[in-house]
C-alpha cells in the first residue's frame, strides 16, 4: 500500500511525462510495491536512457536535488557507471537512473526498457519492470540488503505461475 505521498509525487511525474516521447519504466520498490508486493518503499526510481535522463532532468528541474550527471557505483567486485540524478517531489525521493554502455563490466546489470509493461493505478497508465527483470537485477547485484526483495519476488512469480 502506497502513502498518499507517494501516489501525489506519482502522480505529478506521470502528468509531466506521459505526453513526452521519453522512454521511461518505474523499477526498485515503487515497482515491486505496484505489483502488489509488500515491501516498504522509500523513494521512487525511474530507468530512462541517456536522453530520457536530461530530458526528465530539464522537466523536473524545479525539484532538483542533484542534476543528472555520470556517477560510479561500487557493488563488491563490480563497479557500475550510470547517468544518475535526484529530486524530491511531495518530500519523496525521486532518482533517474540510465546506463552507460561501457562494455564488459557494464554487462552485469543491463537493465531493459524494452521489457516493461503497463498497469493501471490511480487513473494513470504507468510503465514498469516485470518482476523477472527485477528478481535478475537484485541478484546480479549481490547486496545482502536486497535479500529479502529476492525472496518476495520469487514467492510472488511462483504465485504469479500456479494454475
Amino acid at each position: 500500500m502506497l502513502s498518499k505521498k507517494f501516489i501525489s509525487a506519482l502522480k505529478i511525474i506521470y502528468k509531466k511525462l506521459e505526453k513526452e516521447k521519453i522512454n521511461w519504466v518505474l523499477v526498485g520498490s515503487i515497482n515491486l510495491a505496484l505489483q502488489g508486493i509488500k515491501i516498504r518503499t522509500k523513494d521512487i526510481d525511474i530507468l530512462t536512457d541517456k536522453k530520457g535522463a536530461f530530458k526528465i532532468n530539464k522537466l523536473f528541474k524545479e525539484y532538483e536535488v542533484e542534476p543528472v550527471k555520470l556517477k560510479w557505483w561500487e557493488l563488491k567486485d563490480k563497479k557500475l557507471l550510470e547517468y544518475f540524478g535526484k529530486f524530491k517531489i511531495k518530500g519523496i525521493e525521486v532518482e533517474i537512473l540510465a546506463n552507460r554502455k561501457l562494455g564488459k563490466e557494464q554487462k552485469f546489470l543491463k537493465r531493459e526498457l524494452l521489457s516493461r509493461k503497463f498497469i493501471k493505478f490511480e487513473g494513470m497508465k504507468l510503465p514498469v519492470a516485470p518482476l523477472e527483470e527485477e528478481l535478475k537485477v537484485y541478484s546480479q547485484l549481490g547486496r545482502e540488503k536486497d535479500l529479502i526483495r529476492i525472496k518476495k519476488i520469487k514467492e510472488a512469480l511462483k504465485k504469479k505461475n500456479e494454475p
